[in-house]
């Protein structure tokens, strides 16, 4: 079945209500009894899934926040869950901004553009929002505001940048544990980028495994340069001894 407002295609992301939401408008179908679609079993110990003692300010929040997840093809970890934890646990400050509330969506892909920058990915507010068909100056206020009342700070360490993206390369567990492993041994023996310690980290598991993954390819997955991860790799195998 399509959206019946634009025909485009609907989606049906996990949630407690199975609420069936269209992929290129963002049109939340709410006659569900038109569509054979059913919805996942509920999982809470997701940010981004209702508890049962949340308030319906807080259900609509996360349902904006799906909406647009949806839109711009956001995985859930860690972009939307990071979203949806700042939103719980900054709620009392959130609800009662007025301006805030007004403009949900937009409010919600300003605090999503936020924690995009803060993990280094290169996606500009402009075309977040010519997806998104919102206005990009009012999303811009949004997150001047969301920074000034929520104060996000967090730096995001080594590992939580290595287990997002060397993902995006393997499947292989013990490899991206190996390279967890490297970072933890290193310490606060190396100072640097977070996302270029990661990357170099990985890089030598990598070699030291003789997984086939060029150090390109890892720049790519990592949004640096392949020099860069090769600079790192160095930097870290002369730290701990370990040669090839």
């Amino acid at each position: 079945m399509n959206c019946t407002e634009c025909e485009g295609t609907l989606i049906s992301p996990d949630g407690k209500f199975g609420e069936i939401v269209c992929e290129n408008c963002g049109s939340v179908i709410s006659d569900q009894s038109k569509y054979s679609q059913g919805f996942k079993e509920w999982t809470p110990e997701w940010h981004s899934n209702w508890d049962a003692s949340d308030s319906a300010t807080m259900m609509e929040w996360l349902t904006a926040l799906r909406i647009v997840s949806c839109q711009l093809q956001l995985p859930e970890f860690p972009y939307r869950e990071e979203a949806a934890r700042i939103i719980r646990k900054k709620k009392n400050i959130i609800f009662r901004s007025q301006m805030l509330g007004k403009n949900k969506k937009e409010a919600v892909t300003a605090l999503v553009f936020i924690i995009l920058r803060q993990y280094g990915e290169a996606r500009s507010l402009k075309e977040m929002c010519e997806t998104l068909s919102l206005d990009t100056s009012l999303v811009m206020k949004h997150s001047w505001n969301l920074r000034k009342l929520t104060k996000i700070k967090k730096i995001y360490t080594p590992t939580e940048h290595l287990r997002y993206n060397a993902w995006k390369l393997t499947q292989n567990t013990e490899l991206i544990k190996k390279a967890e492993n490297i970072l933890e041994k290193i310490g606060k023996k190396i100072s640097g980028n977070p996302v270029s310690l990661a990357a170099g980290a990985f890089y030598h598991a990598c070699k030291s495994d003789g997984k086939n993954l060029s150090k390109d390819e890892i720049g790519k997955a990592f949004h640096i340069s392949g020099r860069t991860v090769y600079t790192n790799q160095k930097r870290i195998s002369e730290t701990i001894s370990i040669k090839f």
